[in-house]
């Protein structure tokens, strides 16, 4: 099947670590959309093909003036709050804003396919084997971003199955690669080994190390991303898991972090990073989306962790 070519693309957060990779990735397809308008009250990408437009998605009025305005024929909707502990600041940008999009898309004469971006954190607390979780695993979130994103999912869907929106679901498991913020693993690692190295710090502080997770590089996120807005209606209504299905513990990244410096540096347990509610182990089963559109991950973490490092050493 022939992926569909869109006219204009919209792409909320396109200022993002997630949205600027996806930005990139559509501009390199061998048929880019004719126009992408990226939608953050920043500006990222420069580029001729992407218009940037300022937009509150939380101010329900101006979400509907910017799709009558640009009236895109489809939508990668990854504005969100992810850090923190406040329920209700989560809820707006998370909630809120996603309910805005969709109801401005549904007025539209021809409202748009929409790819909402959730998260691996719906599923919460898993048993901590080697259990796989798929799509059909039961949402327990434990966090204000996990809970929040459950809700924005479910509402999301809602307009698929009545058929006035065509909404397409993602729940990547924890992304990395260039340009990840800081204050995520493995970013926040190895910002902390460039800080021993330029005398800046001692010692590396970390939480609980003994976690595992899913790593999953930004760049097959975003062609995983850009897939199921090609992809054809049998992708509507339906939600998949982006994941590399292995997991990785933290302290063998943290390792990895530190032999990237070349150096041994000390490592201290800080109980300010350890988290109230840590998942211990979680693994995606990326099956179902491999089965709809032919995507496998094909970027290794140590190979998306190079690719960082190179990257941090660059920037001053």
């Amino acid at each position: 099947m022939t992926p569909r070519r869109y006219e204009v693309v919209a792409v909320t957060g396109a200022a993002g670590f997630i949205g600027g990779h996806l930005l990139r990735h559509l501009l390199d397809l061998p048929e880019p959309p004719g126009r992408i308008v990226a939608i953050d009250l920043r500006e990222g990408l420069r580029d001729p093909r992407v218009v940037w437009v300022p937009c509150d998605l939380t101010d329900a009025g101006a979400v509907r003036t910017v799709l009558a305005e640009t009236v895109p024929d489809a939508i990668a909707h990854l504005a969100g709050a992810s850090a923190g502990d406040d329920l209700e600041a989560c809820f707006a940008v998370n909630v809120l804003a996603c309910r805005n999009l969709l109801a401005s898309a549904a007025r539209m004469a021809r409202p748009p396919r929409v790819l909402v971006v959730g998260s691996a954190a719906e599923y919460g607390i898993t048993a901590g084997g080697e259990e796989v979780v798929d799509e059909s695993r039961p949402l327990l979130a434990t966090t204000p971003y996990g809970v929040t994103k459950t809700l924005q999912e479910a509402w999301a869907l809602l307009y698929a199955r009545r058929g006035t929106v065509p909404v397409v679901a993602v729940r990547p498991f924890n992304i990395m690669g260039p340009g990840q913020p800081a204050s995520l693993v493995p970013a926040a690692f190895l910002r902390q080994v460039a800080d021993v190295l330029d005398g800046k710090a001692g010692e590396i502080r970390v939480g609980n190390t003994d976690t595992r997770r899913d790593f999953i590089d930004v760049r097959d996120v975003a062609a995983a991303m850009a897939a199921l807005l090609s992809a054809g209606e049998d992708v509507v209504g339906r939600v998949f898991n982006v994941a590399s299905g292995a997991a990785v513990r933290i302290g063998n990244m943290l390792e990895a972090c530190i032999g990237l410096s070349g150096r041994r540096i000390p490592v201290r347990r800080d109980p300010a990073r350890v988290r109230a509610a840590d998942v211990p182990m979680i693994v995606g089963d990326a099956s179902a989306l491999r089965a709809a559109v032919g995507w496998r991950p094909g970027i290794p973490w140590p190979e998306s962790l190079q690719s960082m490092w190179q990257a941090m050493r660059k920037t001053p």
